[in-house]
């Protein structure tokens, strides 16, 4: 039986599904392997010859998708090596890698044509650099706004608030990212032609479209939505453009752009799994009877910015006895009713709707949201355990 299925693969196959692993992760930058540490950033910052993003943006993404491009050309001809020496040396079905080529005058000219890619590569790259970076496609771009001025101009009015801390910046995928800042909105992937410039004063955004996930590579309870922008340029000569962004961060780019997200399709954009619950928490104790207090209301001590307008009154019909656990399933069942059961509360009003619902919601089962409104949670301030029908408005 074992030498029925004790089948040894060529080293070449194994080399061959190796490489295709490696390449798709090192091009497409997995997690993997930009947390090991093979990433074409990280052969470019030797010496630091990429310099530092924050302080020169557009020079370092210069460098970088120029380099990137440089660095992606030597992957053929690494392979044809590597699948060559396999063939010759592992396997053994050539004396040499040298017999091996002769034999296969194909896999030769292969690896000729693959060698001349990175020397390709190499001269684009050096003739863009001539005169700092003059001919990189990303001055291309930047000249679009340089009407009055020079691109040297524009690119110092990017950085300058590139380096503010108040900018966002929101990852779209491994290979590019967006950067909003006061006036610009820009955007800038893997490779020299990657870029997107546009001006907040040109520029109306949309919201496209949406895809939800049912598991977040995130680890999102509840999964993750994933939102479509488009940025549409009024001026003809630059083009619009599409990012995409989880819709946790939608609010944050709502606040930093000038204008509004137009949502012309009346597109939900989901929140997270706790400020859903918030809602849905409001909603019902809505339905709750109201309360009438004596005391003179205070600020919410959760938030010190609303009054507080919510009390805890047990109207539940859980029993803190257990006598109806006692009568069916004797002490054992009285003891776990009693322990579950909700408690009178005498605390005086002390928290607003927000926070009493922020506070049930992180005392839950983060794992099993769907539990959340029907579970009890303790009072806090005397950690009393109450349920949602306990909590009341005040009138």
């Amino acid at each position: 039986m074992a030498d029925r299925f004790g089948v040894d693969a060529p080293a070449t196959i194994v080399f061959s599904l190796f490489y295709a692993v490696f390449c798709t992760g090192f091009i497409y930058q997995s997690k993997e392997f930009s947390g090991a540490g093979l990433s074409p950033e990280i052969f470019l910052s030797y010496n630091d010859w990429i310099g530092s993003e924050e302080l020169r943006f557009f020079v370092y993404h210069m460098k970088r998708t120029a380099g990137s491009m440089v660095i992606h050309s030597l992957l053929p001809a690494g392979y044809l090596v590597g699948y060559s020496y396999f063939t010759s040396i592992i396997d053994m079905n050539h004396p040499t890698m040298s017999h091996f080529w002769a034999h296969w005058p194909v896999f030769w000219n292969l690896l000729m044509l693959s060698v001349l890619l990175p020397v390709m590569a190499a001269s684009i790259v050096w003739f863009w650099s001539l005169n700092g970076w003059e001919r990189h496609p990303f001055v291309t771009k930047l000249k679009l706004y340089a009407s009055n001025s020079s691109w040297h101009q524009v690119r110092a009015d990017v950085e300058t608030e590139f380096r503010r801390i108040d900018k966002i910046s929101i990852r779209t995928n491994p290979l590019s990212k967006v950067v909003v800042t006061d006036n610009w909105i820009v955007m800038v992937g893997a490779w020299p032609w990657s870029l997107q410039l546009s001006h907040q004063s040109d520029v109306s955004l949309e919201l496209a479209s949406s895809e939800h996930h049912r598991i977040s590579t995130e680890g999102e309870i509840g999964g993750a939505q994933f939102l479509h922008i488009k940025v549409v340029n009024r001026k003809p000569e630059i083009s619009s453009f599409i990012f995409r962004l989880n819709s946790l961060e939608y609010q944050n780019l709502q606040d930093k752009v000038t204008g509004t997200i137009a949502n012309l399709e009346n597109i939900q954009v989901y929140k997270t799994v706790s400020e859903r619950f918030v809602d849905v928490f409001k909603e019902q104790i809505r339905e709750n009877p109201r309360a009438r207090v004596t005391d003179e209301l205070e600020a919410c001590i959760g938030c010190m910015a609303n009054t507080a307008n919510v009390t805890i009154q047990r109207s539940c019909d859980s029993s803190q006895e257990g006598g109806a656990g006692a009568a069916d399933g004797g002490a054992d069942a009285a003891a776990g009713g009693a322990e579950d059961a909700c408690v009178s509360c005498y605390c005086r009003p002390m928290w607003c709707m927000d926070c009493m619902a922020k506070w049930f919601a992180s005392r839950q089962d983060q794992s099993n949201p769907e539990n959340w409104l029907g579970s009890k949670c303790p009072c806090p301030t005397c950690r009393s355990k109450f349920c949602v029908m306990d909590v009341r408005i005040i009138e």
